[in-house]
């Protein structure tokens, strides 16, 4: 092969992976990911607020639904509710 052959695969490469994060990047920023993937919470009730990894099977999450907020511990199949925050202050 020759230097033109070569120039002409990676730039073919760059091209594909570059479109290919293009339009991951136009899909995220228009929500239209959730979409596909058939996540709901479009009216903001639910959210989540932070993930810990404790090891590779285990992680803890804090979400939020309405105004309660809840400490999850998930590992493997299960899921835990380690404690129940309470209700978050909002200023409006």
């Amino acid at each position: 092969m020759e230097t033109v052959d070569f120039s002409r695969f990676f730039l073919s490469l760059a091209f594909v992976i570059a479109l290919i994060w293009g339009i991951a990047w136009i899909l995220k920023k228009f929500g239209l990911d959730k979409r596909l993937r058939g996540a709901t919470g479009q009216a903001g009730r639910l959210q989540v607020i932070d993930v810990l990894y404790l090891d590779p099977k285990r992680k803890l999450l804090l979400a939020r639904a309405d105004a309660n907020e809840y400490l999850l511990m998930i590992s493997g199949d299960a899921v835990t509710l380690v404690d129940k925050l309470g209700e978050k202050k909002t200023d409006a």
